[in-house]
């Protein structure tokens, strides 16, 4: 009987081939890989559909504000019943990418809204603003009582940040108070934003204004930004005209440069406890910082919250030599360059005034 030997090949193929038994195992394991597979693909589609079901709530409205994240939202939707889960709202905002999409504002939400839809409304803009009007001359308390009244904001809290020395200094601003910052103007408001989000609007449309170029003729003048303001904000303190704002402006860097005190009535009724009201000569003698009857040079800081046209006559004073003013009585000034015009345009003022009082009442 002849017999083959297996060649070295033949035993290698032999020994690398599966077996009919290693078969089943393998088609066993890639099965139940599948399976398993399979099983967690309908545990998280399962998961899904449960959490993105409308969770049914009644219908609501719900702010979103300006700056808030996607997991800010997320959670103040699931706070108010509106999702079931701030997570899967995230996961589906970062799938669609409309993370940078989502709006402030006032949005509807029903009961009958996935998750989903809950973010596609999201994608609605939905800010409702509202003019408010800030005059030129005002206190920061007046400020945060129109703002309160408008905006439905707390006047406290607005007055708050108005006075918080380190959000000053987070703004900017090397002061203890926002008074003199608040800038005039007719604001276009949000009615999403809080306190603190609307006292920063203001004081960064100040920044538009007041910028590096007014920095720099503020330093040409020898004045820091803040000196710059305080001066604006007595100048629109007594100024009524916009022609005399420079003029105002060249009578007090006159005094300055000479060291004369500065004695503007605004300063005294800023000093006040009960002002501002009728100055009476008592007043003037009144012992605070912020009395240019008793101190030299400029007060501790503004006494109001100047317009574009004073900040710009702060440095940009008229070229005059003028040292003294007395009010009319009409909104205009009688400017003199001696103690002795002052004087007589002082009697001629106050003349004048009790003429045409008499006029008026009929009195003589």
């Amino acid at each position: 009987m002849q017999t083959f030997k297996e060649s070295p090949v033949e035993r290698e193929l032999k020994r690398s081939s599966p077996s009919v038994t290693d078969v089943p195992r393998r088609l066993l394991v890639g099965l139940l890989v599948g399976v398993v597979l399979l099983g967690l693909f309908v545990g998280i589609a399962g998961s899904l559909y449960l959490l993105n079901r409308p969770t049914r709530v009644a219908p609501k409205e719900v702010t979103v504000q300006k700056g808030m994240t996607v997991a800010q939202i997320a959670t103040l939707l699931h706070r108010e019943h509106i999702i079931r889960s701030p997570r899967l709202l995230r996961f589906f905002s970062m799938l669609s990418g409309t993370s940078r999409r989502l709006t402030a504002g006032v949005h509807p939400f029903h009961g009958r809204m996935t998750t989903w839809q809950v973010l596609k409304e999201l994608e609605v803009p939905r800010d409702v603003t509202r003019d408010v009007t800030l005059p030129e001359g005002l206190r920061k308390e007046q400020v945060a009582g129109i703002l309160s009244d408008a905006l439905d904001l707390e006047g406290d809290k607005l007055l708050y940040w108005m006075s918080d020395s380190l959000f000053c200094r987070e703004l900017g601003i090397q002061a203890s108070t926002l008074e003199g910052y608040l800038f005039p103007e007719t604001y276009k408001v949000s009615l999403t934003m809080d306190e603190k989000q609307v006292v920063r609007l203001m004081v960064g449309h100040f920044f538009r204004v007041f910028d590096r170029k007014m920095d720099r003729r503020a330093a040409e003048l020898g004045l820091t930004r803040h000196q710059a303001v305080t001066l604006a904000s007595i100048i629109e303190g007594e100024a009524q005209l916009d022609g005399e704002r420079p003029v105002v402006s060249a009578v007090y860097h006159n005094r300055l440069k000479r060291r004369m005190r500065l004695q503007a009535d605004p300063t005294v009724q800023y000093a006040l406890p009960d002002g501002p009201r009728r100055l009476f000569n008592r007043d003037y003698l009144l012992d605070s910082p912020y009395n240019t009857y008793r101190h030299h040079g400029l007060p501790p800081g503004p006494i109001m919250n100047p317009g574009r046209a004073s900040l710009r006559a702060a440095l940009f004073p008229a070229d005059i030599d003028y040292l003294y003013f007395v009010a009319r009585g009409d909104g205009s000034h009688v400017f003199t360059r001696t103690s002795e015009e002052h004087e007589r345009a002082r009697r001629e003022t106050r003349r004048a005034r009790r003429n045409l009082w008499r006029q008026s009442t009929g009195k003589k």
